[in-house]
Formats: structure tokens, sequence, C-alpha cells
């Protein structure tokens, strides 16, 4: 109640150094368990996939010196049995326990799972999550530096595009190195928040604020995107609007598994005036829906469903219809229940440098 619900970003000290993962997702361990398995480092040009083994992406690594070097996201930790013991290494965080969106069937749900390593000097520019999602991210080893900005924030101002120089690349250590500083200088009265998580620290970044990070050491964390009742209506109306095909899919199994989440939807629906697209004309379109609206298909079977049933527990009746299929989530891979944490601490300053506020203890 002291972190999500009040919609300010907070570092949780310590949050998570009591899981495995602080010693089993040491360099030296992580390229003895998956020395010869591909990893996704990035994109070429055309928007494909690059892989590296991740013996090599750690011998490049060690030696690199790049100013955007590799960054090695991946999100499809299921899919592969030895990538997948990582599960067994962490645990959602007590303080984050719901995950509405995993009411989608699993085919449907967009990425919202990463688990990266991050060399020295990469990092992240300036955005904001998909969806209205809030996020939390754990850091096993290494430190990353997080700046924030409140979502009234203007989109230029964050940005600063209009602040950096022909030669300047959109890196995130130029961001940080120049731009931020810029920005301060520029927009005094722009509330700026930073702080640096260190191992064994969890941070919040709340949906809708702006954010970048860049990882000032060798880096290894585990990150995920959530909706709960903290953030439900936003991310509602947000994936309505711009992800049309996958709010149907996810209104029919809240009508389905949680009658009243459903009920909750479409009261927010009927209170905006919106209608879905199965409420609307053949060919009828949002007039302020984005591209990617209609760009997933419906594969979904109406007969069974497929989704993971961590981060629902008391969102669904205990007894579940006999043709519901559950997928196994991450307590799946648990043998011990989760531990709470202690210590939370928000760090921020406003453009002058002077403090803005901190969150209360949790």
């Amino acid at each position: 109640e002291h972190v999500a619900s009040r919609n300010l970003p907070a570092i949780i000290e310590g949050g998570c150094a009591h899981w495995e993962a602080m010693h089993r997702w040491n360099f030296e361990t992580l390229e003895d368990r998956f020395r010869h398995l591909y990893f996704k480092v990035g994109e070429d040009d055309k928007g494909k996939k690059i892989k590296m083994k991740m013996k090599y992406f750690l011998d490049y690594m060690r030696h690199q010196t790049d100013d955007n070097p590799l960054y090695l996201f991946e999100t499809e930790i299921q899919d592969n049995a030895h990538v997948r013991t990582l599960l067994q290494d962490y645990e959602v965080p007590d303080l984050f326990p719901d995950d509405w969106l995993n009411l989608m069937n699993r085919d449907a749900r967009p990425p919202h799972r990463w688990w990266c390593i991050g060399p020295k000097r990469s990092g992240t520019t300036v955005h904001v999550d998909p969806l209205g999602t809030s996020a939390w991210n754990a850091v096993t080893h290494g430190t990353k530096r997080w700046v924030l900005f409140e979502p009234a924030t203007p989109k230029k101002v964050a940005k600063a595009k209009s602040l950096k120089e022909k030669s300047e690349d959109d890196e995130a250590v130029m961001y940080f190195d120049f731009l931020l500083p810029r920005i301060k200088k520029t927009y005094p009265e722009v509330r700026v928040y930073e702080g640096l998580q260190k191992a064994g620290d969890i941070i919040f970044v709340p949906g809708g604020w702006w954010h970048g990070v860049l990882n000032t050491e060798d880096c290894v964390a585990v990150t995920q995107n959530y909706c709960g009742p903290d953030n439900f209506e936003t991310v509602w109306k947000s994936v309505r609007r711009d992800r049309e095909k996958i709010a149907h899919l996810w209104l029919r199994n809240m009508r389905k598994f949680a009658p009243p989440l459903h009920r909750r939807a479409l009261d927010l629906n009927r209170v905006d005036g919106f209608r879905m697209r199965h409420e609307r004309s053949k060919g009828e379109r949002l007039p302020d829906a984005s591209s990617s609206s209609s760009e997933s298909s419906d594969s979904s079977s109406d007969e069974a469903v497929d989704f993971n049933a961590d981060g629902l527990r008391g969102l669904m009746p205990s007894e579940q219809p006999s043709h519901m299929v559950l997928a196994p989530g991450v307590d799946a891979f648990k043998g011990q229940p989760p531990h709470t944490k202690e210590g939370l601490r928000s760090h921020n300053t406003d453009g002058t440098g002077a403090a803005a506020g901190a969150a209360a203890p949790g």
C-alpha cells in the first residue's frame, strides 16, 4: 500500500538480497550454466533478432569499450527447458503480488518479463512503458543509474530531442552525460527523480512515468511489467484502445473466470461511452487507435484457456471450471514462500537539486 498505490517511484534496498539469483547469476556461474545457449542481444536494421551464445556475449562484455554496447534481453524464458531454470532463482516480490494481465491467454499477452545482462555503459533512453503498465526491476549484480520524470512532463522535455547536438547519438550514456544536465539547466522548474539501484535492490516504476537507465557497471537484472488494483483502470483503457483484439480476449476471460473484474471493465466502458470492436459496425475503427490495435490475431480457443495463474490470487473463485488449463508459472518452480521485504527508500531531486520528497517506509 505504501509503494504501488501511491504511484511514486521507489527503490527498495535489499528487496531481493535473499534470492538464490544473488549467487547463481554471477557471470562465472551463468557461463557454466548457459555456455552454449543462444540469447537475444539486439536487433538488426530490419528488426530481426540478433542472437549470441552466452560464452561469446560474456567475452564481449569483458572486453567491450562501446558507447552503445550489445544488451542481452531475454523474453522467452518459458520456451527453453534450460533457460527456464532461471525461474527457480527468484520470486515475484511480495510488494507486487498482482498481475491481472495473466488472465490473457499466454499466446496473446504482449511481452512483459525480461531477464537482462547489461554491459557497462548500456541502457535505455527515456521512455514510457506500454499500455499503462507499472514495472518492478531487480538487480542481482552491478549498479544501475535511473532518471524518472512525472507523467505530466512533456515528451519534448523528457526526451530532450531539441537539446541534442547534431554529432550526438541516441544512446543512454549520451543522454545521462550530456542531455540530462541540459534538461536541468533549460527547464529548472521540471522535477527530476534520480537514484542508484545496487545489487540486491528493487526499483518500482509507476505506469505513465518517463524513465531511463544507464548501467554504470556490468549488470544482471530481471524486470516485469504488470497490471493490478492500483493501475487496472489505466491499463484497461489503454489496451481496449490500442490492442483491440487482445482486449477482446482479456474481457472474455474476465467474464469466464473473474466476473467482478469483468463488471468493472464494462462499467469503465459505459462511463466513457466506449464500444468494443464486437459492438461496432463492421469496418468501423476507433478514431484515435494505434496501428497495433489490429496487428494480433484471435487464435485462442473459446473452449479452453491456457494462462499463467501467478498474480491472480483473490481475483478468481477458488474452484475453477474443469475445462480451464492453468499454465505453470513462476510459483510452480518454488520450494519456499516469499520473504517480507524491508528498507523502502526513494531518491529524487527537482531540477535545482533540492529534495523532492520520498516515499514512506513500507
